[in-house]
């Protein structure tokens, strides 16, 4: 019993292991049926090629894989499997087309397929003839030397060329059945042997007067052909308005053909020629008065007007137009001093200063009849403010004046009207100590201040007393010019 007992297990694991190979190749028959094989078939290179009229088409060709669901899931490429091609590329003729691959391995099909396309991008060309040797002259007809349009595809397309004529050239244009377009410009050989003309408004030779701020006049250039070239004339040169000379300014002009012309016009810049100085017999006073007129003014005029005494007035604009005539009309000389007395602007460069002083001699004149050269310059030629706007303005002006034509006075007795004397008796002192150095004097006072005005009956009466006589400044007085320090 006992060895029976221990044969019953090893008969059973037989059975199992038996029951195990069985259930083995149960499943391996299972995966056999289950399992799938396909073919496909990949292309080398893209699936859509595009190739230039008139390059040669390669095709890339085609592999053929074989994969299964379990052991070749990216395929293999089968020694025994070939692809079949068919291609209906036709490399002379624009178009689409498709290449076909197929093949066949052990019962299995495969299919793929590629475009390609033939294309046309390259634009014809024009080629123009020649024209022949010679020039046609502005406004004779052009006669069309000829031209020819070739596309590389489209062969002879010379019926296709639109030509537009412009004034000196053409513009031909043509376009392949690819839409490719084409330009080709011809100049027409035109000769113009005509130059343009420049006209000189005012003539080829001017004369200004020195101070007078030139303006050139106006000039035109007319062509033939170009028509107006006004605006493309070149000018070459300057004039300096300040300093007595003669200047050449020189305008220049091209037509469209390069005919040049050129012309020169001429400036002469003239100084006025000054008055010869008179010098007074026995001792003389000049009363003179800057700023005014004002509200004193009036009342200086007849103290001068008691004594018999004649003065100096340099005049602004100041408002008081009247007296302005009444200083005039009593005998007294009148001379401009400044507009507006605003030294930053007057004295901000020549033409600046040349403005103020013109425009001050207008005003005198309007108001008197009278066109003075008389002239004081404000804070005197010897002022110093003038370089704080514009380095060596007095140098220039001083000069630049005289050759306008204007005298221009300083003074060698100084009131100090101005300065620290604001009572009569001191302002009489000033001009008595300063009269007494001096054979001729010219005495700076201003006629806006009450204390000078009432200072003059006693200035009067002192010179009267003591040998002196009193005039006005003409424009052939003793010239008094400060020491100029800019």
């Amino acid at each position: 019993m006992e060895k029976e007992i221990r044969k019953q297990p090893r008969r059973s694991m037989w059975i199992a292991a038996m029951g195990v190979v069985m259930l083995l190749l149960a499943a391996a028959a299972a995966m056999l049926v289950l399992n799938r094989y396909t073919l496909s078939i990949r292309l080398r290179g893209d699936a859509e090629i595009t190739v230039e009229y008139g390059e040669s088409y390669v095709d890339p060709g085609a592999e053929l894989y074989l994969a299964d669901a379990f052991f070749w899931k990216e395929g293999i490429r089968p020694r025994d499997g070939a692809v079949n091609t068919y291609s209906n590329v036709r490399q002379n003729k624009l178009g689409k087309y498709t290449v076909i691959y197929s093949a066949e391995y052990r019962g299995m099909r495969a299919e793929g397929s590629r475009t390609v396309r033939i294309v046309d991008t390259q634009p014809p060309q024009i080629i123009l003839t020649p024209d022949p040797e010679g020039t046609l002259l502005p406004g004779t007809p052009y006669e069309e030397a000829g031209f020819q349009a070739v596309d590389n595809y489209d062969g002879d397309i010379t019926h296709r060329v639109k030509r537009i004529e412009e004034y000196g050239k053409i513009i031909y244009s043509v376009t392949d059945s690819s839409g490719n377009p084409c330009y080709a410009e011809r100049i027409v050989p035109y000769y113009d042997p005509v130059p343009p003309e420049i006209i000189l408004e005012g003539g080829a030779q001017i004369s200004i007067t020195a101070g007078t701020v030139f303006e050139d006049p106006g000039y035109a250039a007319l062509d033939n052909v170009d028509g107006d070239l006004t605006q493309q004339v070149a000018v070459t040169g300057e004039v300096d308005w300040l300093t007595p000379g003669t200047y050449v300014l020189t305008y220049q002009v091209s037509d469209g053909f390069q005919n040049k012309t050129s012309v020169t016009r001429t400036v002469e810049v003239i100084a006025k020629e000054q008055q010869q100085t008179v010098t007074p017999e026995g001792k003389v006073i000049y009363l003179t008065f800057d700023d005014g007129p004002g509200p004193y003014t009036e009342q200086l005029l007849d103290i001068l007007d008691d004594y018999g005494v004649k003065a100096t007035f340099f005049v602004t604009d100041s408002g008081y137009d009247d007296v302005m005539k009444q200083i005039v009309e009593q005998g007294h000389s009148i001379g401009i001093h400044t507009v507006s007395h605003n030294y930053r602007e007057i004295y901000s460069s020549p033409e600046a200063y040349f403005e103020d002083l013109y425009r001050m001699q207008e005003i005198i004149y309007e108001n008197t009849g009278v066109m003075t050269t008389l002239m004081r310059f404000p804070g005197g030629s010897s002022n110093t403010i003038s370089s704080k706007t514009y380095e060596g303005l007095m140098t220039i002006l001083t000069k630049a004046v005289q050759d306008a034509g204007f005298q221009y006075f300083d003074w060698n007795v100084d009131s100090n009207d101005a300065g620290g004397a604001k009572k009569p008796e001191q302002i009489l002192e000033n001009v008595k100590q300063g009269v007494m150095q001096c054979r001729v004097s010219v005495v700076l006072q201003h006629d806006i201040h009450a204390y000078s005005v009432e200072a003059v009956e006693d200035i009067i009466i002192w010179g009267l007393n003591n040998g002196y006589s009193f005039q006005a400044l003409t424009s052939t007085s003793p010239a008094v010019h400060h020491n100029v320090y800019n």
